[in-house]
């Protein structure tokens, strides 16, 4: 009996106390605290969800905001980030605090007259009762959505209203894109030029077609070409004239990304050269 109680004693005695357990706890939640990447803001509610005060701040919180935790602890969130109701996550934090689900603030501007940015939030009720905000600066990956997206636009805009034909070739000779001048030139659909297997093929009228394939294989490995006039034969049957130039396209790498064909009825100038011609010979 003796030896049991000895080793029950020993057992109890290598279990650490509460409040050393508890030190050991907050000082790991500390290291997480000022370790995640994320900014994280802990608020302690007011008069029932009134006002909310910082209780804590990380330092990816300090680096987002560009201000020290030292001087907001104890305040009013509405006193240091005074957009706050403006930006919705002031009610997020009332919502929360009242129904303690979690709650998402989608990616949303901030702005006051200190700093601005886009910022997620997640707003998340402890079993304290502080509310706690996890979030994100989102501004850089905005700003290059921002870019890309009027880039694009741009050049939506450029090329879906150029009045000639306009083709992107992909390394492989099939058609990435075309504008919707195709079917005025040819009568053929965006869908329908991008749809073929043999293009130029089966839109170069027969006589013209091996000459201009030679120029699409040369085209297909680097080259350039300037204002080359053959036949087109439309999808009604009707036959224009037209003048193509093309050059390479590559991105920043200097990878081929094929190349880009221009395209432009001169079926009137054709006939118009014609004209003159018969009138000299006359003469």
């Amino acid at each position: 009996m003796k030896a049991n109680s000895g080793k029950k004693k020993s057992l109890h005695s290598n279990r650490q106390h509460p409040k050393e357990e508890l030190k050991e706890y907050q000082a790991r939640f500390r290291t997480l605290f000022d370790s995640v990447c994320s900014g994280v803001a802990i608020y302690e509610a007011k008069n029932d969800g009134e006002d909310f005060i910082f209780v804590d701040f990380n330092r990816a919180s300090e680096e987002i905001e560009h201000i020290k935790k030292e001087e907001l602890i104890g305040k009013s969130v509405t006193e240091v980030f005074t957009g706050v109701k403006e930006f919705g996550l002031f009610d997020v934090f009332r919502q929360v605090y009242k129904t303690g689900t979690p709650e998402h603030h989608p990616v949303s501007v901030y702005k006051d007259e200190r700093i601005a940015g886009w910022r997620e939030n997640y707003v998340y009720k402890l079993p304290s009762g502080l509310i706690m905000a996890v979030y994100d600066d989102v501004s850089a990956r905005k700003r290059t959505e921002l870019v890309t997206r009027m880039t694009d636009q741009c050049f939506r805009a450029i090329a879906d209203y150029t009045y000639d034909w306009e083709v992107w070739v992909g390394p492989t000779s099939r058609v990435l894109w075309t504008n919707p001048a195709a079917k005025r030139v040819t009568g053929y659909t965006v869908k329908e030029i991008m749809a073929m297997s043999d293009y130029p093929a089966s839109v170069v009228f027969e006589a013209d077609r091996d000459r201009m394939m030679r120029a699409f294989r040369s085209a297909l490995k680097g080259s350039t070409g300037n204002n080359v006039r053959f036949r087109i034969e439309c999808k009604d049957g009707k036959i224009i004239w037209a003048a193509k130039s093309w050059q390479p396209i590559y991105d920043d790498s200097g990878n081929s990304l094929g190349h880009r064909e221009s395209i432009r009825d001169i079926t009137e100038h054709k006939e118009a050269e014609e004209e003159l011609e018969k009138a000299r010979v006359k003469r």
